[in-house]
C-alpha cells in the first residue's frame, strides 16, 4: 500500500526542476520575440520612408539628383540618401533611395525609374 500512497520527494521535485526549465524557455523566447518585432517595425518604417523619397523624386518635374536628408517617420527620424544613375533607356534615370541608420548600414531601398515627360 505504501507504493501507492503518492509521489515522492525526488519525483516532485524532478518534476518541479523540469518545469522551472520550461518556463525560463518560455520567459527567454517571449524577450526574442519582442526584439524581433521591433525590429520588425523599424525595417517597416524604414521601408515606408524610402518608398515615400523614391516616389517624391519619380513625381518631380525636374530630373532627379543625387540628394541626402531626414524623414520623421513613427518615433523617429530617419536619415535617407538619394542616388541617380542612368536608367535602361534614353531619357530615364534610375532613383535609388537608402534607409541609413546610425551606424552607417543600409536598412531599406527602393528603386524607381523617371523619365522625361
Amino acid at each position: 500500500m505504501r507504493a501507492e500512497a503518492g509521489f515522492s520527494l525526488i519525483e516532485v521535485m524532478v518534476a518541479l526542476a523540469i518545469f522551472g526549465l520550461a518556463a525560463v524557455a518560455l520567459i527567454r523566447l517571449q524577450g526574442v520575440s519582442l526584439a524581433s518585432a521591433a525590429t520588425l517595425s523599424d525595417r517597416q518604417y524604414a521601408a515606408i520612408v524610402a518608398r515615400n523619397q523614391a516616389l517624391e523624386a519619380m513625381l518631380a518635374a525636374t530630373p532627379p539628383m543625387p540628394v541626402t536628408g531626414r524623414e520623421q517617420a513613427g518615433r523617429r527620424q530617419w536619415a535617407w540618401r538619394q542616388q541617380v544613375s542612368p536608367g535602361p533607356d534614353p531619357g530615364t534615370q534610375l532613383i535609388r533611395v537608402d534607409v541609413i541608420d546610425d551606424a552607417g548600414q543600409v536598412i531599406a531601398r527602393d528603386q524607381m525609374l523617371w523619365s522625361v515627360r
